[in-house]
């Protein structure tokens, strides 16, 4: 008689069948590791069965299963999983198998049966090129990531993907999204419900005929977070990254350096740098071919709230785990040396460091993050800025410091940077305060009684100034800063 592991149901099961459970429960099980807890080879046998390697139980019968077909599953997940085939529940197993994932199967059962036939496994892909994306809803803990920090990690988390391959991704504020995105919690009524922080943390679906085709659900009970240190958090845009693998077609794999490993594997770096593996990158071609030169474009017709790259501003220091320097300014205490206005959030600078304020008039943090460590490519040793302000046209942002200027795409400096600011016909004195006016998309510049009015579209100081800034009624004498405020 072949021995069996027993796991019942006790609500479905006949007291008859209740006498039997004592002595089916204590057969032994040749080869498992003698400290085995029962708790431990009942959280072994559920996981193996969520994710593939062992069938479904029955909800009848409970789960029967043969010792060899316990050894065989433990075997093809330890393989999978990188991991020495011992085909017990070893220490190293449990471990992988408590680490963070995500919630997809790492096989099928059709897609077992195929492996061990050597066929090719079934995959699904979107039958067009141009694909919507929205966020639905959002993190509940908006004091980890604000929201258009979230729309701007999902922005960059699909142009991993649409760099390599002919797909094109916009946003849309419509229902009507090819992928949907969510923030949600437990079980969402979806087949994979969540399990609290840690577990599953989030999952996606293949493109294909179904209403949820390439929607992708994060689990809103893990703390998100952006590029901080792995044990602070959840770094979304890795996340994301994997799970819209999934959202166009891609299956886990066990490839060690591959973004479609199952596991959490931590942050991957710099979402305007990160380049995909080149496992990845053969899978996803093998789906769509190679993209051509041909830029990104929207869909025809259906507008994008996307048109310019969102700017990514929370590098790691902005964290709350980073430690406060001491000379950090108090907030709540002090005039600021410039104010701006960037992609419609206020930026308030003072010192070397800056405070971030959203669309939703939320700070992204309640401490300062230095200037130069957001604003790659400023001095290391600076110590101030005179003024900020995005320049109208090309959305790109001007930092004044003294005599000299820098001009950024998003938070890269561009080449050939710094140079000195008589670029602009100012004096060469500095500046005090800058902003550009909606009223005539034109930049304004303060410094001490006067001001200039220059046009950024034909990079030239329109004619008749400097004027006094008494013109301005009501502005102070000694003028710090200056922005405006839209809600648009």
């Amino acid at each position: 008689m072949v021995p069996l592991l027993l796991r019942m149901r006790t609500r479905n099961i006949s007291p008859e069948m209740l006498i039997f459970l004592p002595i089916l429960c204590f057969l032994p099980l040749t080869g498992a590791a003698p400290s085995l807890a029962t708790e431990q080879l009942d959280t072994g046998v559920d996981w193996l069965s969520k994710f593939g390697y062992l069938p479904p139980p029955d909800p009848v019968t409970g789960q029967l299963q043969t010792k060899e077909a316990l050894t065989k599953a433990i075997k093809a997940m330890q393989k999978f999983g990188g991991l020495k085939e011992t085909g017990v529940l070893d220490q190293a197993t449990l471990g992988l198998m408590k680490t963070p994932r995500c919630s997809l199967p790492d096989m099928s059962q059709a897609e077992m049966t195929m492996r061990r036939k050597r066929s090719p496994t079934p995959q699904n892909k979107w039958n067009k090129r141009h694909l919507s994306w929205r966020v639905r809803t959002y993190p509940k803990d908006s004091a980890l990531l604000g929201r258009d920090t979230v729309r701007a990690l999902m922005y960059y988390a699909l142009k991993v993907w649409s760099d390599i391959a002919p797909l094109n991704f916009h946003e849309v504020a419509g229902s009507n999204a090819d992928i949907q995105i969510d923030f949600t919690k437990a079980d969402h009524n979806d087949g994979y419900p969540f399990d609290g922080p840690g577990g599953t943390v989030a999952h996606a679906f293949f493109p294909g005929e179904r209403f949820t085709a390439g929607d992708t659900h994060f689990d809103d009970d893990e703390p998100w977070t952006f590029r901080s240190p792995d044990s602070h958090g959840m770094d979304l845009f890795a996340v994301a990254v994997h799970e819209f693998g999934h959202a166009i077609g891609l299956v886990h794999t066990s490839a060690m350096e591959s973004i479609m490993r199952p596991y959490y594997q931590g942050p991957v770096g710099d979402p305007l740098k990160y380049d995909l593996p080149y496992e990845d990158k053969v899978r996803v071609w093998q789906l769509y071919g190679v993209r051509d030169s041909v830029s990104h474009t929207n869909q025809p017709g259906n507008p994008s709230l996307t048109p310019e790259p969102p700017v990514l501003l929370d590098l790691p220091e902005n964290r709350s785990t980073v430690m406060l320097a001491r000379d950090a300014p108090d907030r709540c205490t002090t005039h600021f040396d410039a104010v701006a206005q960037i992609r419609g959030e206020a930026f308030f600078f003072k010192g070397k460091y800056f405070w971030r304020l959203t669309r939703e008039k939320h700070l992204v943090s309640l401490r300062p993050a230095q200037i130069h460590r957001f604003w790659r490519g400023l001095p290391t040793n600076l110590d101030s800025v005179d003024a900020v302000y995005e320049r109208p046209g090309d959305h790109k942002i001007v930092f004044f410091k003294g005599l000299k200027y820098w001009v950024f795409k998003d938070n890269i400096v561009e080449e050939g940077y710094p140079r000195p600011i008589s670029d602009f016909g100012l004096p060469m004195e500095g500046v005090d305060a800058a902003f550009v006016w909606l009223h005539n998309d034109k930049t304004y510049f303060f410094k001490d009684k006067y001001y200039w009015r220059y046009d950024d579209h034909l990079r030239r100081m329109d004619l008749g100034y400097p004027k006094e800034s008494i013109l301005w009624k009501g502005l102070p004498s000694q003028l710090d800063d200056v922005m405006r405020w839209s809600d648009g």
